[in-house]
């Protein structure tokens, strides 16, 4: 096998290996049941509606409306501040907008906006629409990040970081 053939097929390989683990944020979560923590929004013809959406980690300002299966959402998303007490930076915010069966199953998932910034203040604001999947009855949201600091060590700067995430994993 030539040098040119091999090099074809190890790029080949390498693009293949890299797809397979590229999924689709929409299908990642299909079919997942939410967790009890996750507060639910049934959703309401018309609109706008307008709420907020929040727990330890995160609170989300939004207002929505929809007319048939147009379903538009805007707000913002802001970290609590009880990590700024810890932490010094913020490494990724991920928000998520989650369209639920009547049984609280994951029917379309779809990423609403991603941090940019380091600012553990940032203040994630959106707009989107979207097209509502047959069968929902409730919306959700979540979230997954990682926040982290330095902290003095004897010798060294030592640095310390932490994951947190609200996310329908399970089937």
């Amino acid at each position: 096998m030539t040098a040119r053939l091999k090099i074809t097929c190890l790029g080949l390989i390498s693009l293949l290996i890299l797809c397979t683990g590229c999924v689709a944020t929409s299908r990642q979560f299909v079919g997942n049941t939410t967790s009890p923590a996750q507060p639910i929004i049934a959703l309401q013809p018309g609109g706008p509606h307008a709420d907020s959406w929040q727990n330890f980690d995160i609170r989300i300002d939004y207002q929505y409306k929809q007319d048939g299966d147009i379903f538009e959402i805007s707000g913002v998303a802001v970290l609590s501040s009880h990590y700024e007490i810890m932490y010094s930076r913020l490494r990724d915010l991920r928000v998520f907008l989650f369209f639920l069966d009547k049984d609280s199953r994951v029917l379309q998932a779809e990423m609403l906006d991603r941090s940019l910034t380091i600012q553990l203040d940032e203040k994630l604001q959106f707009t989107r629409f979207y097209k509502v999947p047959p069968g929902t009855a409730s919306i959700t949201f979540g979230y997954d990040g990682v926040v982290r600091g330095e902290n003095e060590g004897r010798s060294m700067m030592m640095e310390n970081s932490r994951s947190f995430y609200l996310l329908p994993l399970g089937k």
